[in-house]
């Protein structure tokens, strides 16, 4: 399914009529923050750091972390750097990193059981005389 869907893009009927091809080195009015996880299989981090040194004034933040969109597995510590920098026009430190806040196939926290001072069910089985 998600290997279709940009297709419609490639058959839209419409160009537009000033679309910029480039280059991608000009001056912006601001710097550009670049937000990419070291693990993204749709936008690889070596594409990330490619585009951040193609770009005239860029900055990469990157996040420790797996998946695609740093939006899609959070990171607090992001969200902090990308607020500072929408709000503020304040800019990450150069080389500043950030992790997942919840890595993935983290160990799952116990419902139930002897684990959580539950275990009804496993006190019924493993009681004695039974």
């Amino acid at each position: 399914m998600a290997a279709w869907a940009p297709e419609p893009c490639a058959t839209w009927p419409a160009r537009a009529a000033d679309s910029y091809t480039g280059p991608w080195n000009r001056p912006t009015a601001h710097p550009v923050l670049v937000v990419n996880t070291t693990y993204d299989p749709a936008t690889p981090y070596q594409g990330a750091q490619a585009m951040t040194l193609l770009l005239a004034d860029a900055r990469l933040l990157t996040v420790q972390g797996y998946g695609h969109a740093v939006l899609l597995n959070p990171s607090r510590c992001a969200g902090d750097h990308e607020s500072r920098y929408l709000v503020d026009g304040v800019l990450p430190e150069p080389g500043a990193t950030c992790r997942q806040d919840t890595p993935p196939f983290a160990a799952a926290k116990p419902r139930g059981g002897m684990d959580t001072g539950g275990g009804g069910l496993v006190c019924a089985r493993t009681a004695p005389g039974r």
